[in-house]
């Protein structure tokens, strides 16, 4: 029994160290607790408090900072002994936060989990500065100035690129009274998942819709919203005409019906994390050198209707205009339609299987010439396919008698309803370019294959 008595005093006593590791012991205590009552949003607060404790050595403070009933900044603080000490905590730059009281709170802790803690007010403004940087990716910077009547909102007017990747940067922030409690930080704007953001590292891709009569533009600023301007719209920017048009369009097929000027260089707006896995339609539209953004337009003067289809990701032409022809001399159009072994962006996602209406409009270089651009293996595979005079059965060219072959005659062949057959295999992974000149009887037809098809350079 005094052996059972032992060993239940021994349990007891060890459960109590246990439970009395958790509780307090000692006093902490805030003697005191100052600091600024002003600052404004970006600032690092700096607080000085005293602390002193009683039977167990203080052990830690943190200071805490509430925009409401939120807390959006902390600083921890490791304390030695009793004494005076200084901290800083963050007033953070948000966006659409509106001026305002923000509560600071001060908390301490010994080693054994006694606490104290303190509260103070501080007003909190966004700061309003005299001017911003815009600084562009090639490190030149531009001065952005207070739109008059428009607070938080700042622009810069330049002759920038059409395409302008920059950061924004707002200086360390002063009011000019030398508070010793306040210290500015510089901040830093960038981009992020297609937004504006504070500490973002990506660069902002402001994108002009046309320039002014001057050749500048304005790009702004709010620091107040992050909004900023001009961003990408969803639409066509012509470079060479300096007009933007936007899509009509939803789901997954979008459209424009417009004039297009031969030799047009030309963007695809607003869809710049999806560009890159879009067919470009090389039979109507030149890769630009040096900037895989733009498409030289090859046809001829003209009303078109460009279809970006997200769904096939390709982009599609065809000519509103002239877009059929009653003869195959001197033709307004021409049309490809063909098996199951033809198709685009590709045969295996969209053939044309003599569906006329997924006939394919050949580009027109002139008013007689066209031409058709098709990658062996992608857009066909087994050739037989035939040239019609509109998008649908009527006027059609039937080998041979049409055709005068002035190169690459090896390439085909005819069947007997005049249909192009292969002669020579058509080398896979190959550019095979087919131009008609339609002002001559026979028509001329050329046939090339080529390894990569030429870039187009600016200023050609």
């Amino acid at each position: 029994m005094l052996g059972m008595m032992v060993l239940s005093l021994i349990g007891m006593t060890s459960c109590k160290d246990e439970i009395d590791q958790f509780d307090d012991h000692g006093s902490s205590t805030i003697v005191s607790f100052v600091g600024s009552e002003k600052a404004y949003m970006g600032d690092s607060i700096t607080f000085d408090f005293e602390v002193k404790s009683g039977g167990v050595k203080i052990n830690q403070a943190k200071i805490q900072l509430y925009y409401g009933e939120e807390m959006v900044s902390e600083a921890f603080y490791s304390l030695k002994a009793d004494g005076k000490y200084s901290g800083k905590v963050l007033a953070p730059y948000q966006k659409n936060t509106p001026d305002g009281e923000a509560k600071v709170i001060l908390r301490i802790q010994n080693e054994r989990f006694s606490n104290d803690s303190k509260e103070m007010t501080v007003a909190i403004e966004r700061p309003k500065y005299q001017l911003l940087k815009l600084v562009a990716a090639n490190g030149k910077e531009y001065t952005m100035t207070p739109v008059p009547g428009k607070e938080y909102e700042y622009k810069a007017r330049e002759a920038f690129p059409a395409d302008m990747e920059a950061s924004i940067i707002a200086p360390a922030y002063s009011d000019g009274t030398d508070n010793p409690y306040l210290q500015g930080n510089k901040l830093q704007f960038g981009m992020d998942n297609g937004k504006i953001a504070l500490n973002a590292t990506k660069g902002i891709g402001f994108e002009t819709t046309g320039y002014d009569e001057d050749g500048k533009y304005e790009i702004t600023f709010n620091t107040l919203t992050f909004e900023g301007s001009p961003f990408p719209k969803f639409g066509v920017r012509f470079d060479t005409q300096n007009k933007f048009m936007e899509f009509d369009g939803s789901g997954n097929v979008f459209y424009l019906e417009a004039e297009f000027k031969k030799d047009d260089v030309i963007k695809i707006s607003g869809i710049k994390e999806e560009y890159a896995e879009l067919w470009k339609n090389p039979t109507w539209f030149d890769l630009v050198n040096g900037d895989e953004t733009l498409l030289h337009f090859r046809g001829r003067d003209g009303k078109y209707k460009l279809t970006l289809d997200k769904g096939m990701k390709a982009i599609m032409m065809e000519q509103l205009e002239n877009a059929s022809s009653s003869n195959t001399q001197n033709a307004t159009a021409m049309w490809v339609i063909g098996n199951d072994k033809i198709g685009f962006p590709s045969y295996a996602q969209n053939n044309i299987n003599w569906n006329t209406g997924k006939a394919f409009n050949l580009v027109p270089l002139t008013d007689t010439k066209y031409e058709l651009i098709l990658l062996v293996g992608q857009n066909v595979n087994g050739v037989n396919f035939k040239f019609f005079g509109q998008k649908g059965w009527g006027t059609e060219w039937k080998g041979p008698g049409v055709y005068t072959t002035k190169e690459g005659g090896n390439y085909v062949k005819y069947a007997s309803d005049g249909n192009f057959n292969a002669n020579d295999t058509w080398p896979s992974g190959k550019y095979m370019v087919m131009t008609v000149e339609t002002s001559t009887n026979p028509n001329g037809l050329w046939i090339k294959a080529l390894d990569e098809l030429p870039l187009y350079e600016m200023g050609e």
